[in-house]
């Protein structure tokens, strides 16, 4: 098995919506490990990041959603996602559930770390189209 990451980003101020990220799984997988930052912080409340496995959330316990607490720049998790495996052709989504109450934090990455369930000779990245989102 090799491995892969999943990049979803949001360019400039973030706005809370759904969908403002997506990419379609090449092959089916597991995920090993997420990942946040954003390049200006968020005031007044935490920036908080949804992933979803064709529309529905990966974080059952919505707790553990990635979140990046106000004046930080890096998420925390409180625990895994209860989802971890997707199929080839699934449609994996960011979300951006709250941006900050005072002012919104920008240029926000989310990694995800997969292991793939076909060996894959050369390490990929896979980066979504986000001139949809």
């Amino acid at each position: 098995m090799s491995s892969a990451v999943l990049q979803f980003q949001s360019v400039g101020v973030l706005t809370a919506a759904a969908g403002k990220a997506f990419v379609v799984a090449p092959y089916g997988g597991t995920i090993k490990k997420i990942a946040a930052r954003v390049g200006t912080t968020s005031a007044g409340s935490s920036i908080i990041v949804d992933i979803n496995k064709n529309g529905t959330t990966i974080f059952t316990t919505q707790a553990n959603r990635p979140t990046i607490a106000a004046a930080a720049v890096v998420a925390t998790l409180a625990g895994q996602p209860e989802v971890l495996t997707f199929a080839a052709g699934d449609l994996l989504s960011m979300d951006i559930d709250q941006i900050g109450s005072s002012t919104a934090g920008s240029n926000l990455g989310v990694s995800v770390l997969v292991e793939l369930d076909e060996e894959e000779t050369t390490p990929i990245t896979i980066v979504p189209d986000n001139r949809f989102g």
